[in-house]
C-alpha cells in the first residue's frame, strides 16, 4: 500500500489527492463551457447589432412588459411597426434576442427560403 502513496516523490502534504485532481477537472470544465457560452452569445449580439431595436425598459428585464396583451399593447405594436417598418430587435430578459420582421417581402424571403440552405438565412443573421 505504501507504493501507492505519493510520498517517494518527496512531496509530502503539498501532494495532489485524487479528489483534489477531480476538483481542478471539474472546475476546468465549468470554466471551459462558461467562456464557450459568453463567446457565443458575444458573437450572436454582433451579429444582430445591425436590427434596430426600441430602448429597453431595464437591464436585465429587456423589453418584457413593453407591449402588454391589452387594446394599449396593440396601439404600442403599431406604433413600433411604423418606427421600424422593416422589422426590429426585442430583448426578452438580458440573453435572450427576439427579431420581428414586419415587411411583407422580407417575410416571404424567410418563409420561402428552404430549410437545408444555410446560405439563404446569412442575410437575417449578417444583415447584408
Amino acid at each position: 500500500m505504501s507504493q501507492l502513496s505519493l510520498s517517494w516523490l518527496g512531496l509530502g502534504p503539498v501532494a495532489a489527492s485524487p479528489w483534489l485532481l477531480l476538483l481542478l477537472v471539474g472546475v476546468s470544465w465549468l470554466l471551459v463551457h462558461v467562456l464557450t457560452w459568453t463567446y457565443t452569445f458575444y458573437d450572436n449580439c454582433r451579429r444582430l447589432q445591425c436590427f434596430p431595436q426600441p430602448p429597453k425598459r431595464s437591464w436585465f428585464l429587456g423589453h418584457l412588459g413593453l407591449v402588454p396583451p391589452t387594446e394599449q399593447g396593440m396601439r404600442v405594436l403599431i406604433q413600433l411597426v411604423a418606427t421600424y417598418p422593416q422589422g426590429f430587435k426585442a430583448w426578452m430578459g438580458p440573453f435572450t434576442p427576439i427579431i420581428r420582421l414586419c415587411h411583407p417581402n422580407i417575410i416571404r424571403s424567410v418563409i420561402n427560403a428552404s430549410g437545408t440552405t444555410w446560405n439563404t438565412w446569412w442575410w437575417v443573421l449578417w444583415c447584408v
